[in-house]
């Protein structure tokens, strides 16, 4: 069986913290530019946006994002330093950006997040 490691940078401590995954969610990355023709939509590696669980674990990673009155929360709006891992060994480096939290009778059930290669866009490069 193939172990997928995922590992996103916590700013407070400068260290990764391994995220922890559905059993049986599948993580697509895909190597390849999107569209040359539009510069903003060309991307290196990517994946599909996908699921997380909202466990304890992953709450503290995401700092309680789902939560409305939570100032110091996980940021949508910066790309967090990231790292895919397979069986132990380094597979991408990139960023993960969070899209959105599930949130059912005011409990956390899971976390949509999107992984950016090292890249990102060519439009952030050549600015």
């Amino acid at each position: 069986m193939i172990v997928v490691g995922i590992y996103i940078k916590n700013l407070s401590t400068l260290e990764f913290d391994r995220v922890e995954l559905f059993a049986d969610e599948k993580i697509s990355v895909t190597s390849s530019i999107q569209n040359i023709n539009d510069i903003g939509k060309t991307y290196t590696d990517f994946s599909q946006t996908f699921t997380v669980p909202a466990t304890k674990n992953n709450n503290k990673i995401f700092k309680h994002w789902y939560e409305n009155s939570n100032d110091n929360g996980f940021s949508t709006l910066v790309k967090a330093d990231a790292y895919i891992e397979i069986d132990t060994i380094p597979f991408r480096s990139g960023k993960i950006q969070l899209e959105s939290a599930n949130v059912k009778n005011g409990k956390p059930q899971d976390y949509s997040i999107t992984f950016i290669g090292m890249l990102g866009s060519l439009k952030e490069l050549l600015q």
